[in-house]
């Protein structure tokens, strides 16, 4: 069985296509399984629900949103004196994932098998080292802890809601949507066109990404929380366990807001309870400059794009917060806004997906970035080793996959390795400068004998249609193949 699993921020949920139609495998009534990872000496590694009620007592314990910290430059994680990094926790939450969508399948009765695989669904613009940890993690062996998990590629969030949208029952084909993803990490939009008689069925005009999400929301109510109830008890500064109550108190009350107009939110500090009452009003005016700032992307993306759009889709479960249908209406009153499935209708893509990935007429989506490769600009004219520029090889929006080629030349003679540095950007000249792009590893080319000074290699990159990078490399003169493979550099 293939599955689809939108790896949230706060909250994880693999799905399965069953009897023609994508559903959840969760046991009934769970909303999802919450992304929070969890260790002491005692009771060992906890995921999900067990991590959450551990951390109530533990706070310190506890590793949340990791999601969108595989960019910090802090690598592990340590609690009751052992020490986990960054894959190490993203595998044990897609361990997981899997045994819960494994037993679920079970009890069902959908298969007598193990997975076969797994789509993950991504934020619109992780790069390549983003996604690069994720598939490490997941397919991080059982005996160390992971999933053993065969990932069988990746889905951008926003286009795999739209997939949903369109698989949905009563969905009409033939339409142009722009789907506003807020989850709790980032928010991403997405303009999808589906065409069932086209060449592709669909296909991406677009996407962006902000790197904001619930987790925001939850942290400016937080400290209007936190705050308010300073005022009451007439000092400031909160403890580790105080912060936590208070954390998930904001939570709380961001859901109860969804559909009432105020919500007390209730904190014991030392002993003692103090309560606040936290009106929309006041909630939706905390967070307007969030608001705007994802409202920002979506005008961008309209604008680029140019196209018809005939409705607004909104998923993700922060997007169940009423300010943002508000302001779609206020901001394009003459398109209709629809909230899709907010917690399901990504998993529920991802799964569709999984299904369909060698129909190549699916779906067509767009290279995200560029990659160059940095070279000695004109070594025989200029004769100085330190006149590096950025030779762009697969080009941003190109579509997937995308590919190009790049030639090195050997400099002297001997059965020397090749190493090209590769940079990654949204720049689409031919040739930059290093300090525009991003430096993300190097491409080491091995196993031709006999090089010549003068001898020119010919790099081939890919980047697939999950936005993963494949390699191969040519020796012009011989014509015999070498080993090329990328070594990305740590955040």
């Amino acid at each position: 069985m293939k599955i689809g699993i939108d790896f949230g921020t706060s909250f994880s949920l693999p799905a399965g296509v069953i009897n023609g139609s994508a559903d959840t495998l969760l046991p009934n009534g769970e909303y999802g399984i919450p992304s929070v990872f969890y260790y002491d000496s005692e009771v060992g590694i906890q995921i999900g629900k067990d991590a959450e009620y551990n951390a109530e007592f533990y706070p310190m314990n506890v590793r949340r949103d990791i999601k969108m910290d595989i960019r910090a430059h802090e690598d592990s994680f340590t609690a009751d004196g052992r020490t986990f990094s960054k894959k190490e926790i993203i595998g044990h939450i897609f361990r997981e994932i899997t045994r819960v969508a494994q037993e679920q399948s079970e009890r069902r009765e959908l298969s007598s098998q193990s997975i076969d695989g797994a789509v993950i669904s991504v934020p619109a613009a992780f790069d390549l080292r983003e996604l690069s940890m994720i598939r490490e993690a997941a397919q991080r062996p059982e005996c160390a802890g992971g999933a053993g998990l065969n990932v069988l590629g990746f889905i951008r969030e926003p286009v795999a809601a739209a997939i949903a949208y369109f698989n949905a029952p009563g969905a009409s084909d033939k339409k142009t949507i722009l789907v506003y993803d807020l989850g709790g990490g980032t928010c991403d939009v997405a303009i999808v066109r589906a065409d069932r008689e086209a060449e592709a069925w669909y296909r991406v005009l677009d996407s962006k990404m902000e790197r904001i999400g619930g987790r925001n929301w939850d942290g400016v109510l937080a400290e209007v929380i936190r705050r308010k109830l300073n005022e009451k008890i007439g000092r400031d500064g909160c403890d580790a366990d105080t912060e936590n109550r208070i954390r998930r108190q904001a939570v709380e009350v961001k859901h109860i807001l969804t559909t009432r107009p105020s919500a007390r939110a209730t904190v014991s500090i030392a002993g003692k309870t103090y309560s606040c009452v936290i009106t929309a009003e006041e909630f939706e005016e905390a967070t307007a400059e969030l608001l705007q700032n994802t409202m920002t992307i979506v005008k961008e993306l309209i604008r680029k794009c140019n196209a018809q759009i005939d409705y607004i889709v909104c998923v993700g479960g922060s997007s169940n917060m009423p300010q943002i249908r508000k302001s779609f209406e206020q901001q394009y009153p003459e398109i209709p806004v629809k909230v899709f499935q907010p917690e399901k209708a990504i998993a529920f893509g991802a799964a569709i997906y999984a299904e369909q990935l060698e129909n190549k007429r699916f779906l067509r989506d767009i290279c995200k970035y560029s990659y160059g490769a940095r070279y000695v600009e004109d070594y025989r004219r200029y004769h100085d080793p330190d006149r590096l520029r950025i030779w762009n090889i697969v080009y941003k929006d190109g579509e997937l996959p995308a590919k190009g080629t790049s030639t090195s030349t050997r400099l002297r003679n001997g059965d020397h390795d090749t190493y090209i540095a590769i940079y990654e950007s949204e720049c689409t000249d031919e040739v930059y400068l290093p300090e525009q792009g991003t430096y993300i590893g190097d491409i080491t080319i091995t196993g031709i004998k006999g090089g010549k000074e003068g001898d020119e290699t010919v790099l081939t990159m890919q980047i697939d249609q999950s936005g993963l990078m494949v390699l191969e490399a040519v020796d012009r003169r011989t014509g015999k193949s070498a080993r090329a493979q990328i070594q990305l550099k740590d955040f």
